[in-house]
């Protein structure tokens, strides 16, 4: 089958078909990698009119030097993208700027197996059992690069970990309305707490009230001692 004007492959501008209801449409979104750095942007999507499908995104990249990129319009497959869920940008964390350079050039009128074969190569996949000449069936898309789940990896996980840490925090406070009411059942069962005694301090305290204890002693034998002397002096006076 020609790669001229695939009737199969159309772009989603001017097709019969439209974003379903509920999905974003992420033409003209940033297309970043893994690290945030930009890498061009969504100009178009490319839907499967036979299995009602998006395959691909077209491209424009963007000139980078940092990234070796030069301006030219590619076609990606719809599950290597990934949608960031803050900033409604489209990530490519799986895809290189080597990829990129390596890509064929976009070309509209050129959706054919060929085309599609070429664009699958450079992602790693062995294309040969796909005769060029013929139409590739829906088999062909039953791959990761074409999942379109993918894309909604990064807003499952922050989901996830919302619903992680909501959890966590629920289990939190069920533990301290559980504590709470123990004390307060304690309470009721023993009266007030008593209090609590520092260890170092009470022996302190101990120490401090013999020393008292024997202070007191020594002022009572001193007493008595004086009493006993002043009893003798006045015997002897009225002897």
């Amino acid at each position: 089958m020609s790669d001229k004007k695939n009737k199969r492959l159309q772009e989603l501008k001017g097709s019969d078909f439209e974003i379903a209801k509920g999905q974003p449409d992420i033409r003209g979104w940033e297309v970043r990698d893994a690290e945030g750095r930009l890498m061009g942007k969504v100009r178009e999507l490319i839907f499967d009119a036979r299995d009602h499908k998006v395959r691909y995104m077209v491209v424009d990249v963007k000139d980078s030097k940092e990234l070796e990129l030069e301006n030219r319009t590619v076609l990606v497959p719809i599950g290597l993208a990934e949608l960031e869920p803050r900033h409604d940008d489209v990530l490519l964390p799986k895809v290189t700027p080597f990829q990129l350079r390596a890509l064929p050039k976009y070309n509209r009128d050129d959706l054919g197996t060929r085309a599609e074969k070429a664009v699958s190569t450079v992602f790693g996949r062995n294309t040969d059992k796909y005769a060029d000449d013929a139409d590739l069936n829906s088999s062909f898309y039953d791959n990761e690069d074409f999942n379109e789940d993918n894309m909604y990896r990064q807003r499952k996980n922050v989901a996830d970990r919302y619903t992680s840490e909501q959890k966590e925090r629920d289990l939190k406070k069920e533990e301290e309305r559980r504590l709470k009411s123990e004390r307060h059942l304690s309470e009721e069962e023993i009266g007030t707490p008593i209090s609590y005694v520092d260890p170092v301090e009470a022996e302190r305290l101990h120490a401090a009230r013999l020393k008292e204890a024997r202070n007191a002693e020594e002022a009572e034998e001193i007493r008595r001692e004086r009493q006993r002397r002043d009893g003798l002096s006045r015997g002897n006076f009225e002897d």
